[in-house]
């Protein structure tokens, strides 16, 4: 068979010219070509934020969750680093908000980053942003749990009013009635001639005395009469009050509102059955959550799994040896001054000076000051992202008289920078050592003696 081995490089050149074209289409998709920078958010809840879900900033998709931090506390919250896209480094401040977002109702979960105001100063790299909790369906059920709870007591109480002057009105017309019966047997009685008063009726002696006696009470009807005027103006007074109107319009409000109540707790019910009821997919919220918690546990564990492998991969296995395998605390000045690793010229260094870096508060104690924090921050700053995987060292340096107060004011210095460094840029402390050297710096430090502090940023390990 004949050969074509012109035809047979032209297909191998244009099939890795479209592999090459494709790879660089989907690195350019997933931003694996652009340069990013780190920033973190600590939340309580992450409410569904995996390693990898996006993060947007005021609606631009800006990069996406790398790693997510366990606490060490029940109470303690999950340290979230973002991967921002080095391009929006300018739009995010200081007090740029991270909030927990989802897409719909119940769509896939993000963080979004709000912007911060004009005034406020550029966040760092590596900086950890403000951030709110996200709201929960569980805070708002406890709510109208209790609205609810209250709404019954309120128609109970109400109910139990009700039917006790429903129950007044009827033992008084049971008890109309009686007297009405006795009133009709009484009369009947009298017609027939019974009793006093019917012998009142048929004695003539008596009927004198009887007109007489109306008399008197035609006296004491013109009294009677009197009274009935007094009353008729009070009733009066209550008419022009209107409070039998105001008495039916608060049981017409009482109404309305028992109304109102019942439909509130419809649409309540009805909002909560849609939120919590199955998706289209046929699941509900409690499956979902669980699915949700299962991936969580399997990116995880897969991370785990990475890291591990990644420290025995060729390129990165010195890294991981060498780090942590300096303890300062078991050598001695003398020793770190001759230290290879720690004098090594390729080193980074930043020297605080002590009467610019350090002032003294109301107490007469030394303090890190607003120089000197500012001059550590553009040293950081410069480093970017790298100072978070590089371990550095803070020593303190004392000209002070006496050697003892050498030592201590050096001590403290380089305490007072670790402490900052940490505080402000979120550094672990186990890739921070500190180390007191009075007055004398290493000899590869070029400086004979010096008063203040200085950070050593140390160089990789080859």
């Amino acid at each position: 068979m004949k050969s074509h081995p012109i035809l047979t490089g032209i297909f191998v050149f244009t099939g890795l010219l479209l592999f090459t074209a494709g790879l660089f289409l989907i690195g350019n998709q997933h931003n694996a070509f652009s340069r990013h920078l780190d920033f973190y958010a600590e939340i309580i809840d992450i409410n569904g934020i995996v390693p990898g879900s996006p993060v947007r900033l005021s609606g631009f998709n800006a990069g996406q969750v790398t790693a997510i931090a366990l606490p060490a506390q029940p109470a303690g919250r999950f340290r979230i680093r973002m991967q921002i896209d080095s391009k929006l480094r300018e739009l995010i401040r200081e007090n740029s908000l991270v909030t927990v977002e989802t897409d719909g109702i119940v769509g896939a979960k993000f963080l979004q980053i709000h912007e911060g105001s004009n005034g406020s100063r550029q966040a760092l790299p590596g900086s950890t942003l403000p951030s709110t909790e996200p709201f929960e369906i569980s805070a708002m059920e406890h709510q109208i749990a209790g609205i609810l709870d209250n709404a019954n007591a309120t128609m109970g109480d109400l109910r139990g009013r009700l039917d006790g002057a429903i129950d007044s009105i009827h033992s008084t017309v049971n008890h109309a009635d009686g007297m009405v019966a006795n009133a009709n047997g009484i009369v009947t009685g009298v017609r027939q001639g019974k009793g006093t008063v019917g012998m009142l009726l048929t004695d003539p002696q008596t009927q004198i005395e009887v007109r007489q006696t109306v008399a008197s009470a035609q006296q004491t009807a013109a009294n009677l009469s009197q009274a009935s005027l007094q009353a008729g103006q009070v009733v009066a007074d209550l008419q022009r009050r209107n409070l039998g109107q105001k008495a039916e319009d608060t049981l017409n409000n009482a109404k309305d509102a028992s109304g109102q109540l019942d439909q509130t707790s419809h649409t309540i019910n009805r909002t909560l059955d849609e939120a919590l009821g199955p998706d289209r997919a046929g699941a509900d919220a409690a499956t979902n959550l669980r699915e949700t918690l299962s991936n969580v546990n399997r990116g995880t564990a897969n991370l785990a799994d990475d890291t591990e492998a990644l420290k025995h991969e060729f390129f990165f296995r010195g890294f991981f040896r060498k780090r942590g395998y300096f303890s300062l605390q078991e050598l001695t000045p003398d020793q770190y001054r001759s230290n290879r690793f720690f004098a090594n010229p390729s080193n980074s260094r930043d020297w605080l000076g002590g009467a610019d870096a350090f002032s003294a508060d109301a107490g007469g104690h030394e303090v890190l000051s607003e120089a000197g924090k500012m001059q550590i921050d553009q040293f950081i700053g410069q480093a970017k992202d790298t100072i978070l995987d590089r371990p550095l060292v803070v020593e303190g340096y004392s000209d002070r008289a006496s050697a003892a107060d050498q030592i201590a004011t050096s001590d403290a210095r380089s305490v007072l920078v670790a402490h900052y460094l940490e505080l402000r840029f979120h550094l672990s402390p186990a890739n921070i050592g500190i180390m007191p050297l009075n007055a004398t710096p290493p000899p590869s430090s070029g400086k004979n003696s010096w008063n203040g502090a200085c950070i050593v940023l140390l160089a990789r390990g080859k």
